[in-house]
C-alpha cells in the first residue's frame, strides 16, 4: 500500500511538472524591439545619445548656379538638436557653402554663398552611421566684398549623410556630405558639402 502511494505522488509530482512546462513553452518571448519603441513612446531614450546634441562641421563645398556657373569654396554646417528616441535626433541648423569667382577681365574676386537656415532630423541607421533630412529658408548672396552685392531669399531643403569616426567621452569627430537645392528669385541652385565635424552628446 505504501508503495502504491509513492508510485501515485511520484506521478501527480511528473504530471504538475509537464504541465508546467507546457505553459512556459506555449508562453511567447517578448519582443525586445517593441519593449524598447514603447519604453521610448515619451521621447525619453537610453541610448548613449542623450539630451542636447551640437555640432559643427567644414570642409569644401561646391555651388552650382548664381554668378558662379560651378563653383568651388568653403562648406559649413552648424546645428544643435535634442534626442527624441534611441535612433533619432531633431535638429536646427545654419548650413551653406561659398564659390570663389572673378568679375570678368578686371580681376576682382568676389563670393557667391548660399546659407539656409533648417528644421529637420537626423536618423541612425546602425551605431555610427546616419542619414538626416531638414529644410527652411535660403539667402544667396551674389559679389560679397564688392560694391555690386545683392542678396535674395527663398526656400531650400537638404538630405545628407556621415559616418561616427571616433568617440571620446561625450565628443565624436565624424565625416558628412550633404547636398542642398534651393529656390530664390534668380532661380535655381545646388549645393554640396563634404565636412569633417565634431559633435557633442
Amino acid at each position: 500500500m505504501r508503495w502504491a502511494t509513492a508510485v501515485l505522488a511520484l506521478c501527480a509530482v511528473g504530471g504538475s511538472a509537464a504541465a508546467e512546462t507546457r505553459v512556459a513553452a506555449a508562453e511567447p518571448k517578448p519582443d525586445t524591439i517593441a519593449d524598447e519603441e514603447s519604453a521610448e513612446a515619451n521621447l525619453e531614450t537610453k541610448a548613449p545619445r542623450d539630451g542636447l546634441t551640437f555640432t559643427f562641421a567644414v570642409g569644401a563645398g561646391l555651388l552650382l548656379g548664381g554668378d558662379v556657373g560651378i563653383g568651388r569654396g568653403g562648406a559649413l554646417s552648424a546645428r544643435i538638436g535634442h534626442v527624441a528616441t534611441r535612433r533619432t535626433v531633431i535638429t536646427f541648423e545654419l548650413s551653406g557653402t561659398g564659390a570663389l569667382h572673378k568679375r570678368g577681365s578686371d580681376g576682382t574676386v568676389a563670393t557667391d554663398s548660399n546659407a539656409g537656415l533648417y528644421a529637420g532630423a537626423l536618423r541612425y541607421a546602425g551605431t555610427s552611421t546616419w542619414v538626416r533630412a531638414a529644410g527652411g529658408l535660403t539667402v544667396f548672396t551674389a559679389n560679397a566684398r564688392t560694391e555690386d552685392v545683392s542678396s535674395r531669399t527663398g526656400i531650400g531643403a537638404l538630405v545628407g549623410g556621415g559616418l561616427d569616426l571616433v568617440r571620446w567621452g561625450y565628443v565624436v569627430l565624424g565625416f558628412e556630405v550633404f547636398g542642398m537645392a534651393s529656390v530664390t528669385g534668380d532661380g535655381f541652385k545646388v549645393n554640396t558639402g563634404f565636412c569633417l565635424g565634431l559633435s557633442y552628446y
